[in-house]
């Protein structure tokens, strides 16, 4: 099941990369498709992760704002 979810959301993502050029809704997506140091897979990964989290969505933000900060030393030091 989580493959057939991961096809679909690949899809869309890639419709709004296509379709978004200049036209940006400025929603999360968005946000990840801008980020360039991501690859589609992890794109996907965490809009599933997000989507299917469930009953951990403390435990799913906070690993997520850690990701994202050690991805961004500036986003870090502002945060610090």
């Amino acid at each position: 099941a989580r493959s057939r979810i991961s096809c679909n959301v690949k899809q869309i993502v890639e419709g709004r990369r296509e379709g978004s050029k200049g036209n940006s809704t400025g929603d999360f997506l968005d946000i990840l498709i801008s980020n360039s140091s991501l690859c589609d897979e992890e794109r996907v990964s965490l809009v599933l992760d997000l989507l299917l989290g469930g009953y951990e969505t403390t435990s799913m933000l906070m690993a997520m704002a850690a990701y994202f900060l050690g991805h961004s030393p500036s986003a870090l030091e502002q945060l610090k």
